[in-house]
């Protein structure tokens, strides 16, 4: 048994990894062009972009696992009775739940896997792709320069671009830096760029001169460059604070905050009836996430396990388990936004969870009945 037990679950754990890596790369191809622009002509530094494209890929792979387990199911299992394997293990003794144990076993796993993700690395990643991106749209919109004026980007740098391209490349720089107390810097260049190295706004200037005046004696030292950066990542602190959404807060926050407390340490503000709602709504959602891992994988092994041997009426079955499971994530992200304007729909949340979860048990437990079978099959050993 124990044999068994390996062989059916190393299948499903090798097709769910093949499967799981080949739609989380889709979904990375996909969600990075939202962020192609701002890699290819506002200077995102490599490092950044794969930064801000890969921080939530924990969060879809919450959503997708459970599909992606419920598929892998389907496929195995579906593998194993056309190639008569079922049929055979069934002659030999093995009970339906037996050979359901491989595929129960990997939903636990899954299970487990998408509680740590939902609860605590993925609002924590969350977390951190917000701030890294509202840095950098900050930095972006501090750093606006007008064509023809002097922009003070920081509290000792003041930036003078002459004109600026579609590309955004900078013509005609003029760059002053007081950060040095004893000494003015005063650089000069053709054209230049705006760009990010190790998470640092930069402007790199080809093609220029660098002029530094010592207060003390005056006296002036220049140097000649073809390339030459300068760091504008700010002193200047952003007047606005950034409110947490809900998705990165702390999963005990959301069930344990009220309207009584403070949005943000030092602010008279309190949170709203709304924000409450949307708290709570997230708190139960990720609940709810782990536990269609359980109801779908049940659902997957009774449309393959349970009736008889008759191909068509599998897949019948394959095809109303689909179609259900379609429904049960539509019934999640309904029930979000229901749960978001009245509260009481926040049970709907588990709808989706329990319904493939019964219906899965029904198909496993209620037919074939073995005197059924043997009123169909005399003298045959049912499974």
């Amino acid at each position: 048994m124990r044999l068994i037990t390996r062989y059916i679950l190393g299948q499903l754990v090798i097709a769910l990894m093949l499967g799981t890596a080949g739609l989380m790369t889709l979904l990375w191809l996909i969600h990075s062009l939202r962020f192609f622009d701002a890699f290819i002509n506002k200077g995102l530094s490599l490092g950044v972009f794969l930064e801000l494209t890969l921080l939530l890929m924990p969060g879809f792979l919450t959503f997708f696992l459970p599909i992606a387990l419920f598929g892998v199911i389907l496929f195995v299992y579906h593998k194993l009775t056309l190639d008569r394997e079922v049929m055979v293990l069934q002659s030999s003794g093995l009970g339906r739940w037996q050979l359901a144990r491989p595929a129960l076993l990997l939903a636990a796993m899954v299970c487990a896997i998408t509680v740590m993700l939902t609860l605590w690395i993925v609002p924590s990643l969350e977390r951190a792709f917000n701030e890294l991106q509202y840095r950098i749209r900050s930095e972006v919109s501090r750093l606006a320069l007008t064509e023809g004026a002097f922009t003070e980007v920081t509290d000792t740098i003041t930036i003078y671009v002459r004109e600026t391209s579609d590309r955004g490349d900078l013509e005609g720089l003029i760059i002053h830096d007081r950060s040095d107390p004893d000494t003015d810097i005063v650089i000069t260049a053709s054209r230049g760029a705006l760009l990010y190295e190790n998470d640092e706004a930069r402007v790199l200037m080809v093609g220029g001169v660098r002029q530094e005046r010592d207060r003390a004696t005056g006296m002036v030292d220049f140097l000649f460059f073809d390339s030459h950066s300068v760091s504008v990542a700010g002193t200047k602190e952003d007047p606005l604070a950034r409110v947490p959404k809900s998705r990165e807060r702390p999963t005990l926050d959301l069930f344990t905050l009220t309207t009584q407390d403070l949005v943000l340490p030092g602010l008279s503000m309190t949170f709203s009836d709304a924000s409450i709602r949307r708290m709570r709504m997230e708190g139960h959602q990720r609940l709810a996430k782990p536990l269609a891992n359980i109801g779908f994988a049940l659902l997957a092994l009774g449309a393959l396990l349970s009736g008889d041997f008759n191909r068509h009426g599998r897949n019948r079955r394959i095809i109303v388990a689909v179609a259900v499971v379609v429904a049960a994530q539509a019934s999640v992200l309904g029930a979000g936004e229901l749960a978001r304007a009245d509260l009481m729909y926040l049970p709907l949340l588990y709808v989706g969870a329990a319904g493939t979860t019964a219906m899965g048990l029904v198909w496993l437990l209620r037919y074939p009945r073995p005197a059924r079978m043997r009123r169909l099959w005399p003298g045959t050993d049912p499974a």
